[in-house]
């Protein structure tokens, strides 16, 4: 736990340390449209942001009509999105052809990621209806938020969208295929100096039968509910209290001993998740600083069933200290060199449960923490130009320190094109699982692990089509892996897979292409095409393609609004190449390489405004009936249809 010991040596940089700066905890519109709270230590433009950026708004996602959000992930460039069994299901997203645990997600700038999934984010129950904007910047961000960024980071901006002196209250229904039935409610108010929200959201899917054969189906459930509570304490100083609870089921198959393929089976996972924060900002105006802290909580709990019977768990807890500030260098344009530091304490705990046999007891408890010291430099010494210089060292408890940096800047030619790039390395803790883990008959861990590290550089240029008001983007992106953890190695003392760092290294490296722009007629355009080619070492020693990590993938999404803006059609169509996965066959279960095809999901949605209160909307999921899996075995639901209404009052 979090103790003045362990917070001594920081003491002296509390008045001048920070976590996000005023546009975060203020939570306006207004301003964060123009500016990106994840790219550093404090904000920046968007035209200053020089890693790859994408921005994901509430109108995206009112006009997509989805539900969840590893639904909106799949048209993001470099990202790959694999579901066991569609929507609610277990799902992973790498992205650039790293690992999922190496893909940092925040929520309101809070660390998101479960201790208790392999620090993975639980993609499978993170719902859209209390999203406003997400911020993702894609390559390795170690150097502003430490372990678990080393591919990209994802910020879910949840909703906060009140004009002062409002107040506002919600609704939403729709229901469709798959047994599938969702309903939210939100409501706030912003009064004086006093902001408050919240919402609440109920959603079910009979769901599909997953496996290859039988007709038992596999379903999912969530409520999530959200609070937020913004204080204006004073001119220059601002105080936010934040909540949300998950509770979920997931159902999923077991793999038979017969077929080493998904079976009929009845069981599923309980999962409850909460997140608290607490943020205090000081922003005064026409002062050179600003300072910040936050104190944020994270408790998650996995409880799994086999046939109605409690079968195993796992539950972590994530307690956080952060200190953020920023001070301007120049006196005469605050705005064009800044220097901001920041230091934040994690103190983290594991549990597992299950049954203990004669090869092994799953029950322990494992903690460990970490003290993170960060600095950044931004320098702005014309208009046109912004360069950034970044360093943080992590001091784990419990394995070697890491340390990260990273070296950016963006220029811009003209008022249209611009030319970025960036340079920096990032890091990934073993997790739990890795060093401690125990599933009978399968996998031992391995306490002995060392932290992966990597070293990565992207250039790009955004560029427009001469007068049509498109504008091109291309990016190439090259990173190495070094100390690769490898959960999949055979030890043949124990007959368990366990886990061990590779002794050679992993390559990922891709270009991205992104093509975007709107008539005047309303009609919008957002296209893009990621190359990626990341192997590593084979057994044998050659290189291979590593798995559920298609080499060519791409999006389109069309939009059009029409009738003065009282309807909207949207088309989005994702085109999945092919990938390797992982196949153990019985009698033997040695690993074999399955190829996976390739796909192409295509979605539609319709809106028609009633009146000023009501809204009707309906969508077609899979509209070209493609069967595809994600994983070998793990059938995706076919064709579906959905009608809803929204009410706001």
């Amino acid at each position: 736990m979090l103790s003045l010991k362990s917070t001594a040596a920081p003491a002296a940089l509390i008045v001048c340390l920070t976590m996000l700066q005023q546009s975060v905890i203020a939570g306006e519109t207004t301003e964060l449209e123009h500016v990106i709270v994840t790219a550093g230590l404090e904000p920046l433009a968007i035209e200053d942001v020089s890693g790859s950026l994408t921005v994901i708004s509430r109108e995206d996602i009112e006009r997509r009509q989805v539900k969840y959000l590893s639904e909106l992930l799949r048209s993001v460039p470099g990202f790959a999105v694999s579901q066991a069994g569609g929507p609610g299901g277990l799902t992973q997203v790498r992205v650039r052809g790293a690992e999922a645990n190496h893909l940092l997600v925040l929520i309101d700038g809070v660390r998101a990621n479960d201790p208790a999934a392999g620090d993975e984010f639980q993609f499978q129950y993170a719902l859209t209806s209390d999203i406003e904007r997400i911020e993702i910047i894609r390559g390795p961000q170690s150097a502003t938020w430490g372990t678990d960024a080393l591919a990209g980071v994802i910020n879910i901006i949840r909703r906060n969208d009140i004009d002062s002196g409002e107040y506002f209250v919600e609704s939403e229904a729709e229901a469709g295929s798959f047994g599938s039935f969702s309903a939210n409610a939100r409501g706030g108010m912003h009064k004086g100096r006093l902001r408050l929200s919240g919402g609440v959201t109920y959603l079910e899917r009979d769901g599909i039968n997953v496996s290859r054969a039988g007709d038992e189906k596999d379903g999912a459930e969530n409520t999530s509910t959200d609070a937020q509570v913004e204080i204006e304490a004073g001119d220059s100083l601002r105080l936010r209290f934040t909540g949300q609870r998950v509770d979920a089921r997931s159902d999923f198959d077991g793999i038979s001993f017969v077929t080493g393929l998904p079976e009929d089976t009845e069981q599923y996972t309980d999962a409850e998740q909460t997140y608290i924060s607490a943020v205090a900002a000081w922003n005064p105006e026409g002062r050179r600083w600003d300072a910040s802290s936050s104190l944020n909580w994270l408790d998650s709990d996995n409880q799994n069933f086999s046939f109605g019977a409690w079968d195993s768990s796992t539950a972590a807890d994530t307690l956080e200290f952060r200190l953020r500030s920023s001070i301007a260098l120049a006196t005469d344009n605050p705005a064009s060199h800044r220097l901001a530091l920041a230091y934040d304490y994690r103190d983290v705990s594991f549990s597992q449960r299950g049954m203990a046999t004669q090869f092994g007891d799953p029950n322990h408890d494992q903690s460990y923490d970490v003290s993170g010291y960060a600095v950044e430099y931004v320098g702005r010494p014309n208009d046109s130009l912004t360069w950034t210089i970044s360093a943080r060292q992590d001091r784990f408890s419990e394995f070697d320190d890491a340390t990260s940096w990273q070296v950016a800047a963006s220029k811009r030619f003209g008022e249209d094109y611009r030319l970025r790039g960036s340079l920096g390395t990032g890091s990934k803790a073993p997790t739990f699982i890795e060093r401690f883990g125990f599933f009978p008959d399968f996998f031992l861990g391995n306490p002995a692990l060392e932290p992966e590290s990597s070293r990565g550089w992207e250039i790009g240029i955004d560029a427009p089509l001469g007068n049509s008001g498109f504008t091109l983007g291309a990016t190439w992106f090259d990173q190495e892996l070094e100390d690769e953890i490898d959960g999949f190695v055979f030890d043949p003392e124990t007959f368990f897979f366990t886990a061990r760092n590779r002794p050679d290294q992993s390559d990922r490296q891709g270009l991205e292409l992104t093509l975007s722009g709107q008539f005047p007629s309303g009609f919008s355009l957002d296209a893009s095409y990621t190359y990626t080619d990341a192997t590593d070492f084979s057994a044998g020693g050659s290189r291979e393609q590593e798995l559920r990590r298609p080499e060519h993938m791409a999006s389109l999404n069309l939009n059009q609004s029409f009738g003065d803006e009282r309807g909207n059609l949207n088309l989005n169509v994702n085109y999945n190449g092919a990938q390797l996965d992982n196949f153990f066959p019985p009698p033997e279960f040695g690993r074999v390489l399955v190829e996976l095809g390739h796909y192409v999901l295509v979605d539609f949605s319709a809106s028609w405004v009633l009146n000023s209160n009501f809204e009707l909307t309906g969508r077609v999921t899979n509209l070209l009936d493609e069967n595809y899996e994600d994983l070998v075995g793990f059938s995706q639901p076919a064709r579906g249809y959905f009608a809803g209404l929204r009410a706001r009052f």
